[in-house]
């Protein structure tokens, strides 16, 4: 089986189902991983940096290249997790600023619920 490394403060590692997305390896992983469109390829939430490995996924789809073209984020290691199949052995990285905004809407969540 592959392994998928989550390359982040909170990050995880383990093996999962080869064929599945990083996003599904995630959520097996119970690495939170952001993704507001629920896996649709409509947001790019679920973005990841490919940081080794990235000859280990499927290729990036119509869809896929579309959506990241729009945000502007045309670097090939940049990928939707939602849709990138995992085939081996892979390292991404989770933005941080990405889970900085998210860090700070759930200590926002908290004040608010004390």
């Amino acid at each position: 089986m592959p392994r998928i490394t989550f390359v982040h403060s909170q990050g995880k590692s383990g093996e999962v189902p080869e064929n599945i997305s990083i996003l599904e390896a995630a959520e097996l992983l119970d690495f939170p991983l952001e993704h507001d469109c629920g896996g649709n390829a409509s947001c790019s939430t679920c973005r990841v940096d490919v940081m080794v490995g990235g000859e280990h996924l499927s290729e990036i789809d119509f869809e896929e290249q579309d959506l990241l073209d729009r945000e502007a984020l045309t670097e090939p290691f940049h990928r939707l997790s939602c849709q990138a199949k995992i085939l081996g052995d892979v390292m991404v990285q989770v933005p941080e600023e990405k889970w900085g905004e998210a860090e700070s809407l759930s200590e926002d969540d908290t004040q608010v619920s004390r």
